[in-house]
């Protein structure tokens, strides 16, 4: 059986919850839309919790808690995506380092809007269902991908940047 490292569990697990608590930001202070953490936290979570079960169930955890907070109804393209991010974050589980980090926060955002923003996933009123319907629905969402991806890069470098140091730190926090 895994040797489960409670330490770094806790610790990753506070660190998902702090960056699930950014998209209640738009709700406490004018900030740009989109520009939270929640997709630097999927790809950490894929990355950095040693089971992989936990690396999904915290982080859905965390975002439907946030969710209730404010207000969100559920969206099985939104949570599809969301856990897409987390599996780009076991992409690079055995090999985190800052270019794998960049191309995982890439790619997860670009899966993200793919997904999310799929003309047919919305009543055929919002947009037509056909290839101008898909086109535009994806050009609605760009300035969304764009503070997405931002988001990703610098919160992906607070959340692995912060989890480095810390882990230099506080040797327990290491992986098993």
């Amino acid at each position: 059986m895994k040797h489960i490292n409670s330490t770094r569990f806790i610790v990753l697990s506070l660190l998902v919850i702090a960056a699930a608590l950014t998209r209640a930001l738009p709700y406490l202070i004018p900030h740009i839309w989109n520009f939270t953490a929640i997709g630097a936290l999927a790809v950490f979570s894929g990355a950095q919790f040693s089971d992989k079960r936990m690396a999904f169930i915290i982080p859905i955890a965390a975002m439907a808690v946030s969710d209730i907070f404010i207000g969100n109804g559920f969206s099985l393209a939104v949570y599809t995506g969301f856990v897409a991010m987390v599996g780009c974050g076991f992409l690079i589980r055995d090999k985190v380092n800052t270019t794998n980090i960049i191309l995982a926060s890439f790619i997860s955002a670009s899966v993200f809007f793919l997904i999310t923003n799929f003309a047919f996933l919305y009543p055929a009123s919002m947009y037509p269902r056909n290839i101008s319907g898909i086109l535009a629905s994806y050009a609605a969402g760009l300035p969304f991908f764009r503070n997405m991806l931002i988001g990703n890069l610098v919160f992906s470098a607070v959340l692995f940047g912060s989890f480095n140091l810390l882990s230099k730190r506080f040797p327990v926090l290491a992986k098993v």
